[in-house]
């Protein structure tokens, strides 16, 4: 069971997402942040703050959602301990909320009695609370049919995998989504999902899809990680050993959700 566990914890996948029947008019905002220890607790803070303004662009219809996410492992040599995804309705929306965001105007509209010296200094508390390391641009492709319902509290994996060859999508698609819905429907996870990176693209971005399972807690995580995942015969193991030829998988994190608005 381990060795298959090896196999197919390649294919799980994490993250702030609701079920949808069209995961390709999916899009995600992923931005990861590196904190500094010293600056935890304004890190809070500050995102605290910006739920509310992300509460009004919700409201607006901007965005569709937003999420706060603790990663692990965290240690200070192995890259971000945070990071949020911001959801939108189509690809116009996110590309538009990138490029010229008003901030000013949704933090007066989330906190009408605040003064422009209070809104300047959580601006300044922001940009030295953290490092915003990287932006990923990503659209849904395929996923579970599920009913999984997000909460605070819960876990996610999520694995960055680098394309090696045009089959990639088939194979997650025909090979292993089959193998995840069977997990699903045993309420051994609660989803799973493909995302493609629409940016940053090239030889030199990190990635070019990344995949989510979502749990309900961490026990239900490790009881896939220990091995309760579910079986496999001969043929699909064989399958999926032919699968992984087409990624290479870079890195994997687990994700827990710290702040949901919606």
């Amino acid at each position: 069971m381990k060795t298959i566990f090896a196999l197919v914890l390649v294919c799980l996948t994490t993250f702030s997402l609701k079920a949808q029947d069209k995961p390709s008019q999916l899009y995600l905002l992923f931005e990861f942040m590196q904190v500094s220890g010293e600056q935890g607790s304004n890190y809070w803070q500050v995102e605290d703050f910006w739920s509310g303004i992300h509460k009004q662009r919700v409201a607006d219809k901007s965005i569709l959602g937003w999420d706060l996410w603790s990663l692990s492992p965290a240690g200070t040599k192995q890259g971000s301990q945070y990071m949020t995804v911001t959801q939108f309705a189509s690809l116009k929306d996110m590309l538009t909320a990138i490029g010229s965001l008003d901030v000013m105007k949704y933090a007066k509209k989330a906190y009408p009695s605040k003064t422009d010296k209070e809104f300047n200094a959580m601006m300044e508390k922001t940009v030295k609370s953290r490092d915003m390391a990287n932006q990923v641009l990503l659209q849904g492709v395929d996923k579970t049919k599920d009913d999984f319902k997000m909460k605070v509290g819960m876990v996610a994996t999520l694995d960055i995998m680098k394309q090696l060859d045009d089959s990639y999508e088939k194979v997650e698609s025909d090979i292993f989504k089959p193998w995840h819905q069977d997990m699903v429907n045993q309420g051994k996870k609660g989803s799973w999902l493909l995302l493609r990176t629409i940016l940053p693209v090239g030889s030199e971005a990190k990635g070019t899809h990344i995949t989510v399972s979502m749990y309900n807690d961490v026990a239900q995580l490790a009881g896939f990680m220990e091995g309760s995942g579910g079986d496999m015969n001969l043929s699909m193991q064989l399958a999926v050993k032919e699968g992984m030829k087409t990624r290479e998988w870079k890195e994997m994190k687990i994700a827990k959700l710290e702040m949901m608005v919606r």
